[in-house]
């Protein structure tokens, strides 16, 4: 590999600012869901599982953008954080079921934005890919933190629909500004084709890396989807301490992922990759055993601090395996990603019930942990670019 993705940290110029800023606007807009859907439960007289449909549309949405993202860049970016906007607002206007179609709007949008600012930023940066990915989902992490706050600091009576048009207003601004990013950022590969031997390794390294994003982000968003939920059942009525916990989860891979740097100076990426592994399971596990909040904060810090160094990595490996090979064509990758994010979390809703409530269902995201650790493993394995340095 061409460096580690926690190797350093790149410092935005003001021309890149705008693709940083959007970046903060998808972490809360692709979270957005988890702290949202108690306060949806209510309004609409329905029991929150029973919403878990609104995952599969945004998800699956977004995996239709994902697969699109990765041809023209600057037009996805564009059309992206359009469609968020007027998603968002539609979703403030919206009641059930109607509000399917405006959810299913704001995910095609993430799924246009998020892969071309990765691809964007990554091919902007082919001797600092590690660190530039690095910072820049580290802002989005930053989002995904805010997110749950912008309900919990809310004034009182102000409604989720008003934080809604707050973050489409900032989606419409953000749109409004990328046309300050530089010409440059589109993908310009500068590698040679891969020396002999590696081209026949390509669509293998490239189907384990689909498959472990597939997995990963239906882990991370079964878990940032359904915690806030999860939490509200320990308590009668409605407070915030849910939403901190929600919070928290994003909060501990927010600071882990700021932590990889130190981390990778001591260790290798796999040996970090096996122990983030190791250290999400635990919290998994403790989600779906816990019984009381205090256990749930707990277990979502270890989660969210396990989880977090997993996605750099894979996306890293990702970009040096495209860019070695001049392959252009990772929209099906991503599109697979956010085909997770729709699978998993429906099925932790599907599962859930029972005495142990909707801490059952959270025997999804372990299931798709075990098998990630096992798609790792097979990829260390494969020849050429896709496989991580063992030191």
């Amino acid at each position: 590999m061409t460096e580690s993705p926690g190797a350093g940290f790149i410092r935005a110029t003001p021309g890149w600012l705008p693709l940083y800023a959007g970046f903060l606007i998808t972490g809360v807009a692709t979270v957005l869901l988890g702290p949202l859907l108690p306060d949806l439960a209510r309004e609409w007289r329905l029991p929150v599982e029973e919403l878990r449909a609104l995952f599969v549309v945004q998800f699956l949405a977004s995996a239709v953008g994902s697969f699109l993202s990765s041809y023209r860049l600057g037009l996805s970016l564009r059309l992206g954080y359009l469609l968020i906007a007027g998603g968002l607002v539609a979703l403030s206007l919206a009641g059930w079921p109607l509000a399917l179609a405006p959810m299913a709007t704001v995910g095609f949008g993430l799924g246009l934005a998020i892969p071309a600012t990765n691809l964007r930023v990554a091919h902007s940066q082919p001797q600092r890919r590690g660190a530039a990915l690095s910072s820049l989902n580290m802002v989005w992490g930053a989002g995904a933190v805010a997110c749950p706050l912008l309900f919990a600091v809310r004034p009182p009576g102000m409604s989720s629909d008003a934080v809604l048009l707050v973050l489409a207003a900032a989606s419409g601004l953000i749109l409004l500004s990328l046309r300050a990013v530089p010409a440059g950022g589109e993908v310009t590969v500068q590698a040679a084709s891969a020396p002999g031997g590696r081209q026949g390794g390509v669509l293998p390294g490239l189907v384990v890396i689909a498959a472990i994003m597939f997995l990963y982000v239906g882990i991370e968003n079964s878990v940032g989807g359904w915690l806030v939920s999860l939490a509200d059942q320990f308590q009668a009525e409605r407070s915030a301490t849910s939403l901190w916990i929600g919070s928290g989860f994003w909060a501990a891979l927010l600071a882990s992922r700021a932590a990889a740097p130190l981390v990778l100076r001591r260790v290798s990426e796999p040996v970090l990759y096996g122990a983030g592994v190791v250290l999400a399971g635990g919290g998994l596990l403790g989600l779906l055993l816990s019984g009381s909040q205090a256990g749930l904060a707990v277990a979502a810090v270890a989660a969210g601090a396990g989880l977090a160094p997993l996605f750099p990595l894979t996306i890293s490996f990702l970009a040096e395996l495209t860019a070695a090979t001049r392959s252009r064509n990772t929209g099906w990758v991503f599109a697979l990603a956010g085909a997770g994010g729709a699978v998993l979390p429906w099925l932790t809703g599907r599962l859930a019930g029972g005495a142990a409530g909707l801490a059952a269902g959270f025997v999804a995201p372990i299931g798709g942990l075990v098998l990630l650790a096992l798609l790792f493993g097979l990829l260390r394995r494969l020849p050429g670019p896709a496989q991580p340095e063992t030191a």
